[in-house]
């Protein structure tokens, strides 16, 4: 993977629905993705070297829950005013922790450049 310029917000959408020609289907990938919370370091993807310092912090994630029939989405986001996590699941909202945001659902990931 490759970015020319890195943008202030960077969105990274896991591939989570496998097709294959030979199942005659798709099924779901829900194998753990280790991402992290703060200091996701883009520079060595960049193709515009100028750009030395390129530090991105998670800010969200969109979870799937479910299978390709049918599913539930949920949320988990942080408060940048009072710098904590909080999990949204329809009208339920949560306190959550940083460490709930990587699980087996996570689906797109939202991060910001740090400044």
């Amino acid at each position: 993977m490759e970015v020319y310029r890195a943008p202030e917000v960077l969105i990274i959408h896991l591939k989570r629905f496998s097709h294959s020609r030979s199942m005659m289907g798709a099924r779901k990938v829900s194998e753990l993705v280790d991402f992290p919370i703060n200091g996701l370091n883009m520079a060595p993807f960049l193709i515009d070297k100028k750009q030395k310092k390129v530090i991105y912090d998670l800010y969200a994630v969109s979870n799937h829950f479910g299978g390709m029939g049918g599913g539930h989405y949920t949320a988990y986001a942080k408060n940048f005013v009072h710098e904590k996590w909080y999990n949204f699941d329809d009208s339920d909202v949560s306190k959550a922790s940083s460490s709930d945001c990587i699980s087996k659902a996570a689906y797109v990931l939202f991060y910001k450049l740090r400044q």
